[in-house]
């Protein structure tokens, strides 16, 4: 499956370059999400990558960060830390240099928490320096926009993924995710890799807690959204019973 997938993703990208339509990128990316092709993944920073050359916009920057974002996450799945070194310094560059914008400086600064998170999964020894940044992004961009889906997912994610002790709830961070995907409805991000994977984890949490019909119905309802959802079908469901 994992190879008709990559052989449709290549002509869909030459095609797209073509024709010019980046709209299309934000679909590239849902679909290497939902199979976590990493191949695919790298195929659509290299398709974002010339969208930002031809139009050199803040737009075309961040969707060009949010990609390679993408693609730093699918590396977590089977800690692929070869690749993930290979991408992360121009991500985390571009980020930065997000964070300074008006338009997309929360979201910036909340990915670019992430990207700490993603760091020091691969080196837990960088928690004590990396730790307090990441803190420092994430707090900053919940003062500046407390209703931006990506500010509130990444938000969720850290409150999931912190220790208690150092400030981690599990109970606040399955209330973000609920409230990231109320605000994504409606918008661009609405069918995006990001909603799904949101589903998925709001999913766990209830799991975690002990409410296994929640964790059902939610799962269920990405399925209705996403039938193609195999984490959720093959992986999540099953492990209900």
């Amino acid at each position: 499956m994992k190879t008709n997938s990559r052989l449709l993703v290549l002509p869909m990208m030459i095609a797209l370059l073509a024709m010019g339509i980046p709209q299309e990128l934000k679909q590239m990316n849902y679909l290497a999400y939902l199979k976590s092709d990493k191949m695919a993944w790298k195929q659509n920073v290299a398709y974002a990558n010339k969208l930002y050359q031809d139009n050199p916009t803040q737009k075309s920057k961040f969707d060009l960060a949010l990609t390679e974002y993408g693609l730093l996450n699918v590396t977590m799945v089977d800690q692929d830390e070869t690749l993930f070194d290979a991408y992360v310094v121009d991500c985390e560059s571009r980020l930065e240099d997000l964070s300074k914008s008006k338009t997309y400086g929360s979201e910036a600064k909340a990915l670019l928490s992430g990207l700490m998170g993603y760091k020091m999964a691969y080196s837990p020894m960088k928690s004590m320096l990396l730790g307090p940044k990441s803190s420092r992004l994430l707090e900053d961009a919940m003062k500046q926009n407390p209703n931006s889906p990506i500010v509130l997912r990444q938000y969720a994610s850290s409150m999931y993924y912190t220790p208690a002790m150092w400030g981690g709830d599990k109970e606040l961070g399955l209330k973000a995710y609920l409230k990231s995907t109320e605000k994504f409805a409606g918008t661009e991000m609405e069918k995006s890799w990001m909603h799904l994977d949101n589903l998925a984890w709001t999913g766990i949490l209830y799991q975690e807690s002990g409410n296994k019909e929640l964790a059902k119905q939610t799962w269920e309802s990405a399925l209705a959204i996403e039938p193609e959802f195999y984490w959720v079908s093959k992986k999540l469901l099953p492990s209900l019973n």
